[in-house]
């Protein structure tokens, strides 16, 4: 299995567990006494369990160290070292080995079947560990649930909209909006590029990221302002003209999305920082 959704881990983890103490519960009933070391009765169960668990490790092994990687123990008088999950499955290990074992992997499988309860069941967990977590849901669900997540300014205007499907108008408003955050902000009357050149401007900024005393800050600065010029005419004004357009829905998210941090980033700008060097807008 190269993946797993999370209600599916969560399932095949909490079944495993459960066998895992059925198995613990009957290796203890089968260990000679008064001093343990290898089980005397129940033999033949006992590999019948182990066979099950071993098997069933193999395929799960992955998405547990995922969430838990450190199985190795340690014996504290012999220095022994062993991992847990191979000796709680197997029955090669004395007593003093497994017994340990047995109890540091049911409480581990207890803890990562919470987090895993804490997650979107939808989601999806690849075995490899190198491979972030995905979402299961379908993309309009993603972007139906993110819509409460963008920019203020940007939702109360454009969630509506988009949700009743109409996207091309969502975006124009989204567009118009961005433009009249920046002249609340900046307190122009302007509109378009020449309020976003006039509002970012290097050389007597009305907003600023910073105080504009090297390139590197006069270039975040510079390209801000490109980017909100070349909005208003890539995106705001062709829409203006074209009432009607039909829009996709998730070219249309990504619009808001990016309607939604042209905002966020008008709010990290500063009014009239104390020193707007030099150079040519």
């Amino acid at each position: 299995m190269d993946s797993m959704r999370v209600a599916e881990l969560l399932q095949a983890l909490d079944e495993f567990r459960e066998k895992l103490v059925e198995h613990r519960e009957l290796w203890g009933k089968s260990l000679s006494q008064p001093i343990p070391d290898y089980p005397v009765r129940n033999v033949p169960d006992l590999e019948k369990q182990s066979h099950w668990l071993t098997r069933r490790l193999g395929a799960l092994r992955p998405y547990i160290e995922r969430f838990d990687a450190e199985w190795i123990m340690r014996h504290p008088a012999t220095g022994s070292v062993w991992d847990a999950l191979d000796v709680s499955v197997g029955l090669s290990a004395v007593s003093q080995m497994k017994g340990p074992s047995l109890r540091s992997t049911v409480e581990k499988l207890n803890t990562i079947a919470g987090r895993l309860e804490a997650l979107d069941q939808d989601d999806i967990v690849p075995a490899d560990r190198a491979v972030p977590l995905k979402s299961g849901l379908p993309a309009d669900r993603i972007m139906l649930a993110y819509l409460s997540h963008l920019h203020p300014y940007i939702a109360k205007g454009c969630t509506k909209l988009f949700v009743d499907g109409h996207y091309a108008q969502a975006v124009e408003e989204s567009a118009k909006a961005v433009f009249q955050y920046l002249r609340d902000a900046s307190g122009l009357t302007l509109d378009g590029a020449a309020l976003a050149q006039q509002s970012f401007s290097l050389k007597a900024p009305i907003l600023a990221f910073s105080d504009l005393s090297d390139e590197t800050k006069r270039n975040e600065q510079l390209g801000f302002m490109e980017m909100l010029a070349a909005f208003a005419k890539g995106v705001r004004n062709p829409l203006a003209h074209t009432h009607g357009k039909l829009e996709e829905a998730q070219k249309a998210f990504e619009y808001l999305c990016l309607a939604s941090l042209f905002c966020r980033r008008i709010d990290d700008a500063s009014p009239k920082p104390s020193a707007a060097a030099g150079a040519n807008p």
